[in-house]
């Protein structure tokens, strides 16, 4: 987008006394159909406008839109913000989202300020003001739950050189206990987070080594009792930002990993844990009582004509065993690139994702009946994909093949008759396409797919094929594009191992569209849609939608 700006007040700085960049567009649809009802208005027409601005740094923007269907002028208060950088500092006044850690705080906004110091290898970063806003109670229906004004306070500091990172990062939020008239269905929350990060480079930095953990003291009820001071050992600088109450917690998060470089090998190293009942109300929700291992080794051969890439995930939860149910994932991927020629490459792709639900009650001999205490479903993915590309003066041909075969197995445990229900899927794919690219701006392309899936009572069946083309004039500032299509499906489902029920449906389509770039700053499009669904066996509706759209854009 355009810009109108001015030179920057301090020689180093991005201040302006003035920046503005902006944008009109116009736009006409029009839609009908045939066989059931319009989706939309049969007419309508739209025009939009916005500016955005900066004075001094202070930025904020108008919006203004009209439509057949209703009209706005709107001035997004929530938009007003400051924002200004000189040399190593940077202030952001309004809106900010600090992301100092991943278990800490990362990406929470909060409506106050930001600075960031960076002199030298320096680092330091403060953040503070609102997080979330209070919402009174209300009887009213669809209300949801009521909030609490939250403040939060964030900061940074740390060394990084070109190779290593060293830095300390802390946060804290709290929630403003106000009284309501109504009962809340909510309680003030406190919170307060050290994070620790580190990385170094080894071995001329083939070899690197990073990690976080981040401690975070929870206090889930501020109305709760609190504790006396002569009966925990914390230290005093702590009780004095964070005062714990009978329902304070503290807990950990963290991550490490290695990740070895050579010049025909790596691998990858990773290790994350989130305790049970580790919250942060910086970043949100946090799926706690999880942990994570992973290996992720790859190699070249053959002057990398030859790539590998694996990946063997290792996940669990019910790390503390104090769960009914343990759950556990194993996730192995594989990825094969062959470059055979330059004009002929192989591409196949394996996945094996196992996740298996257990339990110690889920053998015994007094599991309830129709009760499922444990599940393991094992899911199989291959992928196949060859491509041949070669020119021919100035044509270009590209032929690609795809083919892939899914199956799943999902099997049920402490219950007998339950362990006999397995359910069984599997699903075969194919593609195929050929495009034809000519010098002259002109391009052609065709395709075909088939898929078939079956499980224990039903099978699905589409075949379907494409045409479409392009072609680019004046330049390449006028583009004319169409593309047509036609899909059948075709349904089988068998119920109470008796009746079959079969359905089959076709639909065909055709698209076109053109693009015209008037100059830099305007540019001008059409589009025309058509939809035939036509139903062949069974019950179902047959019907037809029509759609085009005409578009301008100014951008200043």
């Amino acid at each position: 987008m355009a810009q109108i700006q001015t030179s920057p007040v301090f020689e180093g700085s991005n201040l302006r006394p003035l920046t503005v960049s902006g944008s009109v567009g116009l736009s006409a649809n029009m839609y009908q159909a045939w066989g059931i009802q319009n989706r939309r208005a049969p007419a309508s027409f739209q025009t939009e406008a916005n500016l955005n601005f900066s004075v001094f740094g202070l930025s904020s923007g108008l919006d203004l839109m009209y439509s057949t269907d209703q009209s706005r002028l709107r001035q997004n208060l929530n938009s007003l913000g400051f924002n200004a950088t000189w040399k190593w500092l940077t202030v952001q006044v309004g809106d900010v989202s600090p992301s100092l850690s991943k278990y800490g705080i990362s990406g929470a906004t909060v409506r106050g300020g930001d600075i960031k110091i960076n002199p030298g290898n320096w680092q330091l970063e403060l953040s503070g003001g609102r997080s979330k806003r209070r919402v009174a109670p209300s009887t009213k229906p669809g209300f949801r739950q009521s909030a609490f004004e939250r403040m939060s306070f964030a900061g940074k500091i740390g060394y990084e050189t070109e190779n290593n990172h060293y830095s300390i990062s802390s946060h804290y939020s709290v929630d403003k206990n106000q009284s309501f008239n109504h009962p809340v269905n909510n309680t003030p929350k406190e919170n307060f987070t050290v994070t620790p990060n580190v990385q170094i480079g080894l071995f001329n930095q083939a070899l690197t080594l990073a990690g976080e953990v981040t401690a975070s003291a929870f206090t889930r009820d501020l109305n709760s009792p609190k504790i006396p001071q002569n009966s925990i050992k914390i230290p005093g600088f702590l009780t004095g930002i964070m005062r714990p109450h009978t329902s304070s917690r503290l807990n950990y998060a963290g991550q490490a990993s290695a990740d070895l470089e050579m010049d025909q090998f790596g691998l990858k190293l990773g290790y994350e844990r989130i305790q049970p009942g580790f919250n942060s109300l910086g970043v949100g929700r946090v799926r706690d009582d999880q942990q994570n291992i992973r290996i992720s080794p790859s190699f070249q051969l053959f002057q990398n004509k030859l790539t590998f890439q694996g990946n063997l995930s290792l996940g669990r939860d019910n790390l503390l065993g104090t769960r009914l149910q343990t759950q556990k994932n194993t996730n192995v991927g594989t990825n094969i690139q062959l470059s055979l020629t330059n004009q002929i490459n192989i591409n196949a792709n394996y996945n094996l994702l196992i996740n298996n639900v257990s339990s110690d009650a889920s053998t015994g001999s007094s599991t309830s009946q129709g009760v499922a205490l444990g599940q393991k479903q094992t899911t199989h993915t291959l992928t196949l994909q060859p491509s041949l590309t070669f020119q021919n003066d100035d044509l270009t041909h590209s032929i690609s093949l795809t083919g892939s075969y899914y199956t799943l197995t999902n099997k049920f445990k402490g219950n007998q008759s339950l362990s006999r229900q397995q359910i069984n899927t599997n699903t075969y794919s194919g593609a195929i396409s050929y495009s034809l690219s000519f010098g002259s701006g002109l391009s052609l392309n065709t395709s075909g797919n088939f898929l078939e899936n079956n499980s224990n009572a039903s099978q699905s069946i589409s075949v379907g094929a494409n045409i479409g083309g392009s072609y680019s004039l004046f330049d390449r500032k006028l583009t004319l594009s169409f593309n047509g299509g036609v899909n059948q499906i075709k349904n089988k489902i068998t119920r109470s191992g008796q009746s079959r029920i079969s359905t089959k449906t076709r639909q065909l389509m055709f698209n076109l569209t053109g693009n015209l770039q008037l100059s830099n700053k305007d540019s001008f499009s059409l589009s025309v849609r058509n939809r035939y669904n036509m139903v062949l066996r069974n019950r179902g509706t047959t019907y037809a939608e029509l759609e085009g759209s005409l578009n301008y854009q100014h951008r200043f």
